[in-house]
């Protein structure tokens, strides 16, 4: 499937990145503040000010009126009465490093905060992280500022660390003769339906996956597949002397190449900024951007200019272009190397929205090169082959979605019949969950208690996820309208408790010969 195709997905994105490259922050609740010695509606890009709330306290009166004195450098900017241009303006470079990876642009709850031009907006940030067991930051507001939070997490039980050994004892076992182990599915079947214990969940995914092997097997290690790419997209073919095959040439010359690399590139942003590993608005002091020099490298136009500078490109100019993203840090690094070998492992697929969903939720595991294989694995093995959900015509989505609606009928079909006299169809709810996983919507504790069986059992486990959420809201959807539906599939997912979904969904008396039937059904009526 091309990038062009994956825009029609219109998948709820978790951060709006393109918003956030306007140069206007506007708040909800902003304090219009009119100076003496401002000019009303005069934009300023080197100073800021956050002013939220109905009224300002006496020291904030005092800092007001010491700040607005001509002869101080900080100067407060006076904005229309007109409520719809009342923004506050940053320059684009200070928005990004700020505001990176926020979940929201819009600045509706930012503290009062004054910054002279020595400051960051970075400044505001210096609470210290809270991390739940997934490594999602559970001290941060709406706009993705982390506050300082007391609360201290209830230590687990006796009863539960001792639970936790006995289950890691079990597992450990069982990695230690691992062939016999995959051999006996039915056993294999009903730990894996138990959870996977934290600690171990990353090897067990990759044996389940076969890394090891499709490791071995392949023609192409990881490096080189990331090397290819970045030549590519650093430089022109005929400017590097023995980097590029002929299959590299053949990538950089398709017109569909720069476009999947630019949706890449946007949605790395959007890929789970709550989370530690990818929420990259804090840069040391004096850090420069990483981003900036990244995409000059990355962007035809600006490496065009470059080379046109240069009269004879040395080698070693094109090593450090490569090198400079082969071994940047951070989260959003990896999801790009990952996204970007993928696109050259597989050039009909290349990338679509969604996979960055997935690859993120991998890394948060393991590293790149076992997330990228096992990547590989789910888009093109027995029993996920999730690579037709992606290709040309997403054929196999419109083949998913047919079998959720039918098995929805069968099912639940008071519900089914409810949501068809509101209006409601499934893909307007149920297309994000099963083109991603549910990685890009839910929380962990569902996802990897899903991802634990999918990899072993293959589709039924995400059918009867879906069944079971619908089932546990069926009282409610039920009493709701059109427009009431949609609200509560939006809050649905932060409000679920995956454990209790999963138990619910291994109880649905779903079969494989239900999904065969109904995937027969479609091929006949395709035809």
């Amino acid at each position: 499937m091309s990038a062009q195709e994956s825009s029609d997905l219109h998948l709820p994105s978790t951060d709006r990145s393109s918003e956030r490259d306007q140069d206007i922050i506007t708040g909800d609740r902003e304090t219009i503040l009119n100076t003496p010695n401002g000019d009303p509606g005069t934009k300023n890009t080197e100073n800021v000010e956050f002013a939220n709330g109905p009224s300002m306290s006496n020291e904030q009166r005092t800092q007001h009126r010491r700040l607005s004195e001509p002869g101080n450098p900080i100067r407060y900017r006076s904005l229309s009465d007109d409520r719809s241009k009342s923004s506050l303006s940053l320059s684009q470079k200070e928005l990004r490093k700020s505001h990176s990876s926020s979940e929201k642009s819009q600045c509706s709850s930012y503290p009062d905060v004054r910054l002279s031009k020595s400051e960051d907006v970075r400044s505001i940030n210096h609470a210290e992280k809270k991390l739940d067991r997934y490594g999602f930051i559970m001290n941060m507001d709406s706009n993705g500022h982390v506050y300082e939070d007391g609360r201290v997490d209830p230590a687990p039980t006796s009863a539960q660390t001792k639970s936790f050994a006995r289950r890691e004892r079990r597992w450990a076992g069982m990695m230690q003769s691992w062939d016999m182990t995959s051999r006996r599915r039915k056993l294999l079947s009903k730990q894996l339906r138990k959870g996977i214990p934290d600690t171990l969940r990353a090897k067990v995914w990759t044996l389940l996956g076969n890394v090891p092997r499709l490791q071995k097997e392949s023609s192409e290690t990881f490096d080189e597949l990331v090397r290819k790419n970045l030549s590519s997209s650093a430089v022109k073919p005929d400017k590097i002397k023995g980097v590029l095959s002929m299959r590299s040439e053949s990538l950089v010359n398709s017109p569909s190449f720069k476009v999947t690399q630019e949706t890449i590139e946007r949605d790395i942003h959007r890929t789970y900024p709550r989370h530690n590993m990818f929420h990259e608005d804090t840069l040391s002091d004096g850090e420069e951007d990483d981003d900036d020099d990244f995409l000059r490298c990355l962007h035809d136009d600006d490496v065009s200019s470059i080379l046109a500078e240069l009269d004879q490109p040395s080698e070693s100019h094109e090593e450090t272009i490569m090198g400079n993203v082969r071994d940047a840090k951070g989260g959003q690094a990896a999801l790009r190397r990952v996204l970007r070998a993928y696109s050259v492992y597989d050039r009909d697929v290349g990338y679509c929205q969604g996979m960055n969903f997935i690859a993120g939720m991998l890394l948060t595991f393991m590293s790149e090169e076992e997330a990228f294989w096992l990547l590989v694995f789910v888009m093109n093995e027995k029993p996920c082959r999730m690579r037709g959900l992606f290709g040309e015509g997403m054929k196999e989505t419109h083949q998913v979605l047919y079998i959720a609606e039918k098995l929805t009928y069968q099912f639940l079909p008071k519900l089914a019949k409810h949501m068809e006299s509101q209006s409601i169809h499934i893909t307007m709810y149920a297309t994000q969950w099963l083109l991603t996983l549910y990685t890009s919507s839910f929380q962990f504790d569902l996802v990897t208690r899903l991802w634990d069986c999918f990899l072993a059992e293959g589709w039924k486990i995400v059918y009867r996820v879906m069944l079971a959420l619908l089932q546990n809201s069926q009282s409610t959807l039920l009493t709701l309208s059109f427009e009431e539906i949609l609200a509560h599939f939006r809050e649905l997912p932060q409000n679920t408790n995956g454990n209790m979904i999963i138990e619910i969904a291994l109880k649905i008396p779903l079969r494989r010969r239900h999904i065969v039937k109904y995937q027969k059904e479609y091929a006949r009526q395709a035809n």
